[in-house]
């Protein structure tokens, strides 16, 4: 198998790291959006750092580390709040560790059953964050390949010859592209990161017709 980004001849990317959580409450918002506009999205793989959680308070701590602290609380909270409004169920905010296995799977039924990959990642997504999944065990990534009808056993033959260095090579594709953080939004050569962006994305690809949604 060889893999393209496809960037340049979509009309929406979107690129996620399962481990982060505002990808998880980027994913559900985006399918909604391209289903009311009729378009496909070419989803992406992107690994990036993880949260790391709030530091506990010291005597000797300086103004910068307070302010690291105070927006980690920040943060988590706003995790809690969009997390309890969209139902989806998120533990272990701070959770790191490889992905590896899941993204391959990812990519696998990308390229073998792309009709398919929505729903791939919607159970990927809640059965991570549910702690149903080690996201590097390819046997257990493997039966939710099988799960899309893409061949779970192929998957994990792919997964230990092929796989990697077609993984690697997208991966770096995508870093040539200067992309650093998720949830990813590119349209044309346009990127923003962050589902708040939304509104701005529908005017681009309706047009840029009407005042500008700021």
């Amino acid at each position: 198998m060889t893999l393209s980004a496809d960037i340049d001849r979509s009309e929406l990317s979107v690129l996620l790291d399962i481990r982060h959580p505002a990808a998880c409450l980027a994913f559900h918002p985006a399918v909604a959006f391209a289903e009311s506009l009729g378009i496909h999205i070419n989803w992406l793989p992107l690994t990036v750092p993880t949260l790391n959680p709030p530091t506990q308070p010291r005597e000797d701590d300086d103004r910068g580390t307070r302010h690291r602290r105070h927006r980690a609380r920040a943060i988590a909270r706003e995790i809690e709040t969009y997390a309890a409004a969209q139902g989806l169920v998120l533990r272990d905010w701070y959770r790191g560790g490889d992905a590896g296995a899941a993204n391959l799977g990812w990519l696998w039924v990308r390229d073998r059953r792309p009709d398919r990959l929505p729903s791939y990642l919607a159970e990927l997504l809640r059965a991570y964050w549910s702690l149903e999944l080690d996201p590097a065990c390819a046997e257990r990534v493997a039966a939710l390949v099988d799960a899309q009808q893409a061949d779970g056993a192929s998957f994990l033959d792919w997964c230990a010859a092929e796989g990697p260095p077609v993984a690697a090579a997208l991966a770096e594709e995508l870093r040539e592209r200067g992309l650093f953080q998720v949830p990813a939004f590119v349209v044309g050569d346009e990127v923003f990161y962050g589902r708040q962006h939304l509104p701005m994305i529908r005017w681009i690809l309706e047009g840029r017709s009407g005042p500008v949604p700021i």
